[in-house]
């Protein structure tokens, strides 16, 4: 492996039967995790040195450039990516099927991550952390899925997984967000409905991605999950209003009538009363709403009529009906997860 100054990518040169080396030449700094585009590019061995000369003169020196030689048999197999590139109708396969070696050029991946899913897939288990941070591991799950080679991880995955002492957060975060994409990509059911759970209680508008490759289908469902959580929590609202105006719930003309008023005011002071809101509810999270509603002050009832001093008596209305809490007792403060198992998977 060699390392030079110019932008930042990882040059795979891959011999027929070359093995990986452990460790790069530097570690550059972490980047933030994002859809890259890796650019492919052929140049004889021979040449490789003189042509780095050459793109030192005219390019600025801001990065580094890593060199990792790789097995091209390994990487056919366990990559169609790499299979694709060497095999087929593409330049890059011309210049290996004549030379027996080609170098290919990857840009964007942090290399540490890069370096892990390379050993992965030249079954040097030995030479791979038993133990990442979720953000790294974020990393190597991006790099495995643009390059199609999740197998080789399956054996270490767990061990990552237990590992972990990141734990899923109950806020939506990027966190919240990376743990969303490790649970779909490792396939984790627990955490999956666990984070899932979480991004569609907290969010307070339409959710993304966030730039990782979650499957739209994914997205699309928690959306339409969040969006409908939402409207059934303002649907009863209102249509228990509506059930205190027509007295259809309430003991008396005096129940319903200060029920009503009451269940009013609520709705107006979280904004949910009048307009109703537009579909997708922007600015409004279900957990927040929920807990909101359950903490709707009930009126408190006198008797009027009880003693001669002339002092009202607050006593304990019977009926069920009077009482928020009861209303509402059965409410869920967060939108039920998605079931891994139910959606198709990659």
């Amino acid at each position: 492996m060699k390392g030079k100054k110019k932008r930042k990518s990882s040059a795979i040169w891959a011999p027929p039967e070359a093995e990986p080396l452990c460790e790069p030449a530097a570690s550059p700094e972490p980047t933030p995790i994002k859809d890259p585009a890796p650019k492919q590019h052929a140049a004889d061995q021979s040449d490789v040195e003189e042509a780095a000369v050459e793109e030192e003169i005219c390019e600025p020196l801001d990065e580094t450039c890593f060199y990792i030689q790789v097995s091209a048999k390994h990487m056919i197999f366990a990559s169609p990516v790499f299979k694709r590139i060497l095999t087929g109708c593409w330049k890059e396969s011309i210049a290996y099927l004549e030379k027996g070696s080609v170098e290919i050029t990857a840009e964007n991946w942090d290399i540490e991550a890069f370096l892990v899913v390379l050993h992965a897939i030249h079954g040097k288990y030995k030479d791979i952390p038993r133990k990442l941070t979720l953000e790294m591991l974020a990393k190597v799950a991006v790099i495995a899925d643009y390059y199609e080679c999740k197998e080789p991880l399956h054996l270490i995955t767990d061990i990552w997984v237990s590992s972990m002492e990141e734990r899923i957060p109950a806020t939506y975060s990027r966190d919240l967000i990376l743990w969303l994409w490790v649970s779909w990509f490792f396939q984790l059911p627990s955490q999956f409905e666990e984070s899932t759970s979480a991004v569609m209680s907290c969010s307070e508008n339409v959710i993304g991605g966030w730039e990782l490759p979650i499957p739209d289908r994914v997205i699309g469902l928690m959306n339409k999950s969040r969006e409908e959580a939402i409207n059934n929590l303002v649907h009863l609202l209102h249509a228990t209003l509506e059930a205190f105006l027509s007295r259809s719930q309430g003991c008396s003309f005096e129940c319903s009538s200060i029920m009503y008023g009451a269940l009013t005011i609520h709705m107006e002071s979280i904004d949910i009363l009048s307009p109703k809101r537009a579909a997708r509810f922007p600015n409004l999270n279900y957990n927040d709403l929920t807990q909101k509603v359950l903490s709707f002050t009930s009126p408190q009832w006198y008797d009027l009529s009880s003693g001669d001093s002339g002092y009202r008596i607050v006593y304990d209305h019977a009926c069920p009906n009077s009482s928020f809490a009861s209303i509402f007792a059965d409410l869920n403060v967060c939108v039920q997860g998605l079931d891994l198992n139910s959606i198709d998977s990659f």
